[in-house]
């Protein structure tokens, strides 16, 4: 299931399990059709360290600051990545 995008929770705002799953668990690493549906829905609300799935080209990429870079070497597909981040 796609992420639902980026959301700023308000202070007392009634958090709900919808908004768990969809703002939080789905967006560990945010999944995003491709670089322009990523591009539309985060626009500048990017921080260092965010992390998306590509799912058009099965990539992970990570945010350095300034720009987003692949994960892993051109030959690591997403389920090889995914396994060693978490080795």
């Amino acid at each position: 299931m796609a992420g639902s995008g980026w959301r700023v929770f308000e202070a007392g705002e009634v958090l709900t399990a919808a908004n768990v799953q969809a703002y939080l668990q789905d967006q560990v690493v945010q999944v995003y059709a491709g670089t322009a549906a990523r591009g539309s829905a985060l626009g500048t609300a990017v921080a260092e360290g965010m992390m998306s799935y590509l799912a058009d080209t099965d990539s992970v990429e990570v945010f350095s600051g300034s720009s987003w870079q692949a994960v892993g070497g051109a030959s690591v597909g997403f389920e090889q990545t995914f396994l060693l981040m978490g080795a």
